[in-house]
């Protein structure tokens, strides 16, 4: 609010021979303005800066410094600023409504939902499914017999496989088969003397054990390799059996360079009827091959190319033939009765063409006789006069 614009002053500080008077502007009718009144007593009135008025009371009386008496020129922009402010204030004095104001030209903003009282969609409806009751069992569909003939198949194929990387892993381990560019990734060598140290560490820790420890382990005698009766452990006992298997199965090879023939040879011929006679699977499998088989006709029907199965552009000769055998006979027909009207015209436009330039060339021969002839009439013509001229000439000179 600009101060200079009007004074506010108390009727009880007015100085002498000034009133207070309310403004003729509605604008300003709660504010009281300093108007000067002549009186009786005063014929001159007491303005701010008058000798009349002592330094000690000039507080009094609003006198204001010098530097600040100064008139100052108010814009027209800064006192329509004021104005529109000054109506915004009285309105909102006027109207008698009890709630905050805001201020003008400020959108209105929408009041919000307490989080407390809203709840997400569907929370209410999940609520009640949860307090029905509910069967938990658990409900089992089963496998159909050809998800079991699946999992037998891939069992037994596991299990050839499994089977198979044993007997390769005992080779590896027996030494049949020499690993010497590191396929299978296994050093026996390294797990042998692994195992060795492992086994003498263990040996002295059993050594070195108190006598309530081993009292504890339970002792059961066997016969060693070379026929002794002896007492270990279960471990040992464990051990010592394993030995004694691996030792007799490489009985056979073991001093022997090249290994032991084969006991299962056949030898001449024989009907193997084992080949023959597969087991309840295979013949299972058979038999659904078979089905298969018998459904489908025998032999397949002829399929022709189709072209909306492939999604790409074609040239424009291209056309899309019919399924049904009838239907694309008449159209292969129509398309041969189309392809001998197209030779039909061809070779008829190609003798019009032909007779054409036949008749072209003859006009052409024609003139160019006609201008033959012309030329030489003509030379002739110029010759004659060239000669007859020169007789007539001489006669005359002899006259």
């Amino acid at each position: 609010m600009k101060k200079r614009a009007f004074e506010c002053i108390h009727p009880a500080r007015a100085p002498p021979g000034w009133k207070l008077r309310p403004p003729t502007s509605p604008i300003l009718q709660p504010y009281l303005t300093l108007h000067y009144t002549p009186t009786p007593h005063h014929s001159t009135p007491h303005t701010p800066g008058s000798r009349a008025m002592s330094s000690k009371d000039a507080h009094l009386y609003g006198e204001r410094p010098k530097h600040r008496t100064k008139a100052k020129e108010i814009s027209s922009t800064s006192a329509l600023a004021f104005s529109s402010a000054l109506s915004g204030l009285i309105k909102a004095s006027s109207s008698g409504s009890t709630a905050a104001t805001k201020p003008t030209g400020s959108r209105a903003r929408s009041q919000k939902d307490d989080i407390f009282k809203t709840h997400n969609k569907g929370v209410k409806k999940r609520a009640l499914k949860d307090v029905e009751e509910v069967d938990f069992a658990q409900k089992h569909r089963g496998r159909t017999a050809d998800e079991k003939a699946e999992d037998d198949v891939h069992y037994k194929r596991t299990k050839r496989r499994m089977e198979e990387k044993a007997r390769l892993y005992n080779a590896l381990k027996r030494g049949d088969v020499e690993d010497l560019d590191d396929r299978y990734g296994v050093d026996f060598d390294k797990k042998w003397a692994d195992k060795q140290e492992k086994g003498g560490a263990d040996s002295a820790e059993s050594s070195s054990s108190s006598d309530s420890d081993s009292e504890e382990e339970e002792l059961v005698e066997y016969t060693d390799e070379f026929g002794r009766t002896r007492k270990g452990t279960r471990a040992e006992v464990a051990r010592e059996e394993r030995r004694k298997r691996t030792l007799a199965a490489d009985e056979p090879d073991r001093f022997t360079a090249r290994p032991s023939m084969p006991s299962d040879i056949i030898y001449g011929d024989a009907i193997q009827a084992a080949a023959f006679n597969p087991d309840e699977t295979i013949t299972q499998q058979m038999a659904e091959l078979a089905a298969k088989r018998d459904k489908e006709l025998t032999p397949p029907p002829d399929t022709h190319f189709d072209g909306h199965a492939e999604k790409r552009q074609r040239g424009t000769g291209f056309m899309h033939f019919s399924k049904d055998a009838e239907e694309r006979k008449e159209q292969m027909a129509n398309l041969e009765k189309q392809r001998m009207e197209t030779e039909k015209a061809r070779s008829r436009r190609k003798e019009e063409i032909e007779k054409r330039k036949a008749m072209i060339r003859e006009k052409k021969k024609a003139i160019d006789e006609r201008r033959a002839k012309g030329q030489a009439d003509k030379f002739l013509n110029d010759l004659g006069e060239e000669l007859f001229g020169e007789k007539e000439e001489g006669s005359e000179d002899r006259a």
